[in-house]
């Protein structure tokens, strides 16, 4: 496929699909947390997902923890919901011992129906199957989005847009400032690619499984045959024992690391996702042919996305740094509390997993601390009416690494929610609005 060109086309009417007092983007735990709170706050919301369900890596993917938290209130409330309905589960890191608490599990799809119950309790209001492509401005200022559907495309009138897209989709077409990757080598964190294998006999598999050398043998010769290939950027395991990862001497049979993801590159993505697909279909006949209790393995469900963890980070008011997450440093308009540890997962010349104690010790906020993200990095450094939560808020690229988890994306949201909430009761754009208000809004100081 060639790279992208611009070219003239005809010109097409943008329908006015309706008026807001707040538009989020992207339905992902920002997402949530952003809608319910801006529903809450008495301002007309509508959430608006690409996909038919919300959740965002917490329910498009098979990522159920949520890491490292110190709570916050709609975050609270949705775990107490699921878990009355049993699907909810606490998991302290016993070996580490320096989160206050600890990590939760969340059952992925009563997660889609609690969450989506929530936001409609509040008062928001949902456009499933729908791509936001752009915001309309007036000078420097988002006055709404562009949306495509079926229905063709359509505008949609907002006082306030909340970014919660993940890769700041939304702030790049209103012509926010962003960085990307690493500032030397532009290098990214590692992707995954996740799908369900069904119909294994795990214990005979677990008692019958070809040694070592005899696996790595048939993988090398499937490999040779052309009957098995690697995706391009596979990195864990490496391309060459592709499906077996030596340094663990595990098989990966259905959850590969790959390098090089740009979660804002579609067309790399497409082709990534094309291949990867294809290539699991050749794991299910190796593994047919080659491995004991799998000889009538399938694939049971392809996952929606490639989990990135890592794209566009926007130049806001403040950016959160590594110094601030390592010195637990808080902040007057503190709108989010995080403890996670600095997790990369980079290629050469860069550090991944697995870490060893010393190093997660060295790169976390000091035991039963936590840091604290401002209010101004929520809020881009020019463009004005938008708000940006999750991942792609300002930080350098070591904080990022932190707060890119679900908890953390999910307490941006719900700040980013209030925030707008607030500036429409007071007749005033994001930028405007006090953060430290903000803050005693979310939690008592």
């Amino acid at each position: 496929m060639s790279n992208q060109q611009s070219t003239t086309m005809p010109s097409q009417q943008a329908s006015l699909l309706g008026e807001y007092d707040v538009v989020v983007c992207g339905a992902g735990p920002a997402g949530i947390g952003a809608a319910i709170a801006a529903a809450r706050g008495g301002a007309r919301t509508l959430l608006v997902e690409r996909l038919s369900y919300v959740g965002g890596l917490g329910t498009h993917t098979r990522i159920y923890c949520w890491c490292d938290t110190q709570g916050g209130p709609i975050f609270d409330e949705l775990e107490e919901r699921i878990g009355r309905l049993g699907k909810a589960r606490r998991w302290f890191d016993a070996e580490r011992h320096i989160y206050e608490r600890g990590r939760v599990v969340l059952h992925g799809e009563t997660l889609k129906a609690v969450a989506l119950r929530m936001i409609r309790e509040a008062g928001a209001d949902l456009l499933f199957g729908t791509t936001v492509t752009g915001s309309p401005m007036t000078d420097d200022t988002v006055v709404g989005v562009f949306a495509a559907n079926k229905g063709g495309l359509s505008l949609i009138k907002a006082q306030v847009v909340i970014d919660a897209t993940a890769d700041a989709d939304l702030a790049a077409s209103a012509g926010a400032e962003f960085l990307k990757g690493d500032s030397e080598d532009g290098r990214l964190q590692h992707g995954n690619f996740m799908f369900d294998l069904g119909n294994v006999d795990t214990e005979r598999a677990r008692r019958q499984m070809p040694p070592e050398d005899r696996l790595l043998e048939l993988i090398a010769d499937a490999h040779k045959s052309g009957k098995l290939r690697a995706p391009r950027g596979a990195f864990r395991p490496h391309a060459a024992n592709f499906p077996y990862h030596l340094p663990e001497h595990t098989l990966v049979l259905n959850y590969w690391e790959l390098e090089g993801i740009d979660g804002s590159d579609a067309l790399a993505v497409s082709d990534l996702l094309t291949e990867c697909q294809l290539i699991a279909l050749e794991v299910v006949e190796f593994c047919r042919e080659h491995l004991p209790g799998y000889e009538s393995c399938e694939i049971a469900r392809f996952w929606d996305v490639l989990s990135a963890r890592e794209s566009r980070r926007i130049v806001g008011q403040y950016t959160v740094t590594r110094d601030d997450v390592l010195a637990g440093r808080k902040f007057d308009d503190g709108i989010a509390q995080a403890c996670f540890f600095i997790d990369f997962h980079d290629s050469p010349p860069g550090i991944t997993v697995p870490y060893d104690l010393e190093f997660k010790r060295a790169n976390t906020p000091p035991p039963g601390d936590w840091y604290e993200i401002p209010y101004r990095c929520l809020v881009p450094a020019k463009t004005r009416g938008l708000l940006v939560a999750g991942r792609c808020i300002s930080s350098d690229r070591s904080a990022q690494a932190s707060l890119r988890v679900m908890p953390t994306c999910m307490f941006t949201g719900e700040a980013a929610g209030t925030a707008a909430a607030m500036a429409i009761a007071d007749g005033v754009l994001p930028h405007e609005v006090d953060g430290r208000e903000v803050r005693k809004q979310i939690r008592q100081p």
